[in-house]
């Protein structure tokens, strides 16, 4: 249940980001739905440093042991490479996001590779969730809190 609760989660954020994307692109000065597709496809050579930096921030906030690091670990791996794997796919080729139709078919892929993305990371994330103990999930779960709430979700 809470798989699927997560699930949801996931791709209800992921859709209301898509609907609200070209807003928030000519927001920031972008063009729209052009600009947010080359944002999303744009290299991110700062991502893995930003994300050894987040696992640093949470190993000691947790007080993780080594097992518990692991087991993120592989949980960072999961998500690295489904990013990864949506990301090449979604971006092998420029869309035609003049259309309505156009506009439509790149959401519906995006979805579509989220879905996977998730599928894949849940398994992993779940793992290292049960992993914790109960003061560590309550930190844990207080922790994502934070993290959504400045984010804006």
């Amino acid at each position: 249940m809470r798989k699927l609760s997560i699930s949801a989660l996931i791709v209800a954020v992921a859709a209301g980001a898509l609907a609200f994307g070209p807003a928030q692109a000519a927001e920031r000065g972008g063009s729209g739905p052009s600009s947010e597709f080359e944002r999303i496809c744009a290299p991110h050579p700062d991502r893995a440093a930003h994300e050894a930096k987040f696992a640093e921030i949470l190993a000691a906030r947790l007080k993780l042991t080594d097992a518990q690091k692991a087991a993120f670990k592989d949980f960072q791996d999961a998500r690295t490479k489904a990013v990864e794997t949506a990301t090449t796919r979604l971006c092998a080729s420029k869309p035609d996001l003049s259309t309505f139709e156009g506009r439509l078919g790149i959401h519906q892929s995006f979805l579509e590779d989220r879905l996977e993305a998730v599928k894949s990371e849940n398994p992993k994330l779940i793992a290292f969730y049960n992993s914790l103990d109960a003061g560590q999930k309550a930190k844990f779960d207080k922790f994502r809190e934070n993290m959504a709430r400045r984010k804006g979700r």
